[in-house]
């Protein structure tokens, strides 16, 4: 009866962990679902939400990664350890954000112009900040501590370079137009769903010790599907002015009608294919196809595809380390099925750099534009000004592009 009795409880040992891992997969799939709604809503209502959006994932990520290094009895004796990485953060979040406010009231000459002095001392200003947390800091080292001070001064540091050094090219990719914030993170939600997919149904060989649910068939089938994926998602999106075109202002929506000159890799182009490419067609199809229709952006996302597939993850892994080095199942538990944002999110970091990085060496074009210029006028001098404006007038003048008749028509538009 003994020996019958641990049979059965070896048997429903197996049975419980069926049961548990499918109410993960359930609980997992379900707010899976809710984060892509609420992804997507917060996409529709343009840049401004975007930028809170990455805002608030900032600090909770920072806060969540802070907490890792807390040692309460320490922190106790040591009052100002949690403002004084608040500051720090504070004074990050100035410096890149003000950077970000000064490019969008380029659009707006009159707040540009009465904020001017702001903005032209705005590193010297963030870096004094800096400088008074740096002198708190000093001045709160106190004897028997200043181990555990030191580490978390560099905890500190290193969070801020990871997290929200690292998130910052999200809002930079935002003003190169949505889409080149929308589609690395699309990457990083598919190739992670499908991986886990993979993984769940097919997992049998190990990828990496640092994550043991992690299997080499999750890896390939999530990749092998963010490509295809990455192509077509592309071409789908190409066409939407709304995503493809910089941000006019920081309160366009869905909504919004949106118009702009669009970067010719959105553009489709006709492509030759290989004679043998040709000849297996026909062959195939029984009529000839020498040619296709794509857009250059495609090729382009076949290569931040790759990125998310195969290196993306790695940032994935990271994270893994950082948890078995403080020997915690996960960062958080803020979102359920999932843990902490950080867990949700440490790939999107890595690849936002990427992204930011290969669109500014292959795709940006090279242009100036008046906000630019006008930003650079108001460092001026009135005198310079005044002289910069006679040449501009002169130079119209002789090429017949400032006519009398020009003059009278625009104020005539004025009045």
């Amino acid at each position: 009866t003994g020996d019958a009795a641990e049979v059965a409880a070896d048997r429903s040992v197996p049975q419980e962990d069926s049961k548990k891992r499918w109410r993960n997969w359930r609980q997992r799939t379900v707010f899976t679902f809710v984060m892509i709604g609420g992804f997507f809503t917060v996409i529709a209502l343009g840049p401004l939400s975007i930028m809170l959006m990455v805002l608030c994932l900032q600090v909770m990520i920072y806060r969540e990664v802070i907490s890792l290094s807390s040692v309460p009895k320490k922190e106790r004796d040591l009052p100002w350890a949690r403002a004084m990485n608040a500051y720090f953060l504070g004074c990050l979040e100035y410096y890149l954000y003000g950077q970000n406010m000064h490019r969008a009231l380029k659009r707006h000459p009159w707040l540009e112009a009465h904020l001017q002095p702001v903005f032209a001392h705005h590193t010297f200003i963030s870096f004094s900040m800096y400088l008074v947390g740096f002198v708190w800091f000093v001045g709160t080292l106190r004897k028997g501590y200043y181990r555990f001070q030191m580490g978390q001064f560099a905890w500190t540091h290193m969070a801020l370079a990871l997290v929200v050094m690292q998130s910052q090219f999200m809002i930079e990719n935002i003003f190169e137009g949505i889409f080149w914030f929308f589609l690395p993170i699309a990457l990083v939600i598919v190739n992670d769903i499908f991986a886990y997919v993979f993984g769940f149904f097919f997992g049998r060989h190990q990828l990496i010790e640092l994550s043991p649910k992690k299997t080499w068939e999750g890896y390939i089938g999530g990749g092998l599907t963010t490509m295809v994926f990455g192509f077509v998602f592309t071409a789908l999106l190409s066409d939407w002015k709304f995503v493809v075109c910089p941000p006019p202002n920081l309160h366009m929506t869905v909504f919004s009608d949106v118009q702009c000159e669009v970067n010719p890799v959105f553009v489709p182009r006709d492509y030759q294919l290989p004679a043998a490419v040709t000849a297996l067609l026909h062959a195939l199809l029984r009529r000839s196809v020498t040619t296709v229709t794509i857009r250059p952006v495609q090729f382009h996302s076949l290569a931040i595809s790759a990125f998310a597939s195969l290196i993306a993850p790695f940032g994935g892994f990271f994270a893994s380390g950082v948890k078995r080095a403080f020997n915690i199942k996960d960062f958080g538990n803020s979102i359920p099925g999932h843990g902490g944002v950080t867990d949700r999110f440490d790939c999107q970091f890595i690849m936002a750099a990427f992204s930011h990085t290969y669109y500014s060496s292959f795709i940006r074009m090279s242009t100036v534009t008046v906000g630019a210029l006008f930003s650079s006028f108001l460092v001026l001098n009135s005198d310079k000004q005044l002289e910069l404006y006679q040449s501009i007038q002169e130079f119209l003048q002789s090429t017949g592009s400032l006519s009398p008749s020009a003059i009278a028509a625009m104020s005539e538009t004025a009045a």
